[in-house]
């Protein structure tokens, strides 16, 4: 049986994340530039946080 990588899961977090972000606040009725600045800041941290954890794993 072949293993996930522990990379796998951190992304399939950070978008579950960064989908039940997005629903909560346009259900909130926030307006459309504070949900765009929001989820877009949080995709870059989201992204910065997989690269890091990329390099972990090949011991860059």
């Amino acid at each position: 049986m072949r293993r996930i990588p522990a990379l796998a899961y951190l992304a399939a977090a950070l978008l579950i994340f960064w989908l039940l972000l997005a629903t909560v606040m346009v259900i909130s009725g926030f307006p459309f530039i504070v949900v765009t600045l929001s989820l877009s800041s949080d995709l870059v941290i989201s992204l910065f946080v997989l690269g890091l954890a990329w390099a972990y794993q090949k011991n860059l």
